[in-house]
C-alpha cells in the first residue's frame, strides 16, 4: 500500500497541520456535548470533565510525539531492531494511562471490564499510530516503542480504576460526588469558559488554514514558492468566513469556538441576539486587528490587542470586555438567549389524575 498523498515532504506537512486540527475539533465536540447534556461545568465534577479532555489530548500528543516537520535524518539507513523496554518509557505510559482508569470510574461510572477494554483499545491505537509512522504519513516509524508498553498501559488503566474504587472509601475527608448533575446554564459565563471558546476559534482558524494549504500543495495545486502567500490569503479568507459572516447568520451570533462552549453575543441590557451592526463593529475592533497581525507574522502585537480587550473583563463582575463596552454587546450563555435546558436535567412531571367517569 502506498503512502497517503504520495508520501514525502508533502504528506508530512499534511500530518503536521491536520493532527492538531483534529485535536481541536475533538475538543470542540467534547465540550459541546458536555454543555448540551449538563449545562455549566461546575464543582469537582466539572474539573474532572475538563481533566478528561486534557487526558485525551495528552494521549494524542503521546501517540504522535514529536511530530517532526521534516524527514531529514528521521529514518535509519538499515532497519533497526525492536527497541528495548526502558524504565522511563514504562513510567510515562503508566502515568498517562493511570488517569484513564481513574476518570472511567469516578467521572464516567464505568465498570472494570469496560474500563479495561477502553484501556486496551487506547493502548493498541497508540501503538498502531507509533508503529505505522502515523498511518503511513511518515516514511518510517519515528517513535516506535517496545510492545510491552501496551501491556503496561493496560495495567495502568486497571490500577487507576482500582484506586478510584477503593481510595475514596478510606479518604479521611469523606467521598465526594464525582459525576456531574445537570444545572440550568443561565448565569454569566466565567473567563475560563470564554477562553476555551477563543482558543478553539484560534485553533480551528490557524490549523484549518494550514491543513487546507498543505492539502493543496500535496495535490500540486499550489505553485512552488507561493505557500506563504497562499497561507496568508487563506487565513484572511477563513477569518472573514468564520469570524464575520457566520456569526451574522447564526441566531446566537457566535463563532464556532464560542458555539462549542454554548456562548452567545447579545444586546447589552436584554437577552436577545445582538443587532448585526454591533456584531460588525465588535469584529472590526477585536477580530480584525488580531487576524491581520497574526496573518502577517506579528503575533505579539495581536496578543497585546487581546490583553487590551480582556483588561476590563478581569475586573468587572459581568466580565464585559473593552470591545463589548464600546459596542454595547454582552457575552451570555446560549441558554439565557434560547431558554433551553440541559438534556440530563431532571424535570418534575406531576402524575396524571384519573378523572372518574360519570356513567
Amino acid at each position: 500500500m502506498g503512502q497517503p498523498f504520495g508520501g514525502g515532504q508533502a504528506a508530512i506537512e499534511v500530518a503536521v497541520a491536520a493532527i492538531p486540527l483534529l485535536m481541536v475539533i475533538g475538543s470542540a465536540l467534547y465540550l459541546r456535548g458536555q454543555h448540551r447534556r449538563y449545562g455549566r461545568l461546575v464543582g469537582w465534577p466539572g474539573q474532572l470533565t475538563l481533566a478528561a479532555l486534557l487526558v485525551g489530548l495528552g494521549l494524542a500528543v503521546y501517540a504522535v510525539w514529536p511530530l517532526p516537520a521534516s524527514a531529514d535524518g528521521l529514518c535509519p539507513i538499515e532497519p533497526a531492531p525492536a527497541p528495548p523496554l526502558e524504565l522511563r518509557d514504562a513510567a510515562l505510559a503508566l502515568g498517562l494511562f493511570l488517569p484513564v482508569g481513574i476518570l472511567a470510574r469516578s467521572r464516567f461510572r464505568r465498570g472494570v471490564f469496560t474500563t479495561v477494554a477502553l484501556g486496551t483499545g487506547l493502548a493498541v491505537a497508540v501503538h498502531a499510530v507509533r508503529a505505522t509512522g502515523v498511518f503511513g504519513l511518515y516514511p518510517c516509524a519515528y517513535n516506535a516503542a517496545a510492545l510491552e508498553i501496551a501491556g503496561i498501559a493496560v495495567a495502568g488503566t486497571l490500577l487507576g480504576w482500582l484506586l478510584a474504587r477503593w481510595v475514596p472509601a478510606v479518604w479521611p475527608f469523606g467521598p465526594h460526588r464525582s459525576w456531574p448533575v445537570a444545572v440550568p446554564d443561565r448565569v454569566a459565563p466565567d473567563l475560563a469558559r470564554r477562553m476555551f471558546g477563543t482558543l478553539i476559534d484560534l485553533g480551528l482558524w490557524w490549523f484549518g488554514a494550514a491543513t487546507l494549504v498543505a492539502l493543496l500543495n500535496a495535490y500540486g495545486i499550489i505553485r512552488p514558492g507561493t505557500q506563504e502567500q497562499v497561507l496568508t490569503g487563506t487565513l484572511l479568507g477563513l477569518a472573514l468566513l468564520f469570524g464575520l459572516f457566520l456569526p451574522l447568520l447564526r441566531r446566537d451570533r457566535s463563532t464556532l469556538g464560542r458555539a462549542a462552549v454554548h456562548l452567545a453575543l447579545t444586546e447589552w441590557s436584554l437577552p436577545r441576539p445582538a443587532v448585526r451592526r454591533r456584531v460588525l463593529a465588535r469584529a472590526a475592533l477585536l477580530y480584525a486587528p488580531v487576524t491581520a497581525l497574526i496573518a502577517f507574522g506579528l503575533p505579539w502585537f495581536a496578543l497585546a490587542v487581546a490583553v487590551l480587550h480582556a483588561c476590563t473583563a478581569v475586573v468587572r463582575p459581568d466580565g464585559a470586555g473593552l470591545a463589548d463596552l464600546i459596542c454595547r454587546t454582552r457575552v451570555r450563555t446560549r441558554s439565557s438567549l434560547t431558554g433551553s435546558l440541559p438534556q440530563r436535567l431532571v424535570r418534575y412531571v406531576p402524575p396524571k389524575e384519573d378523572v372518574p367517569s360519570l356513567s
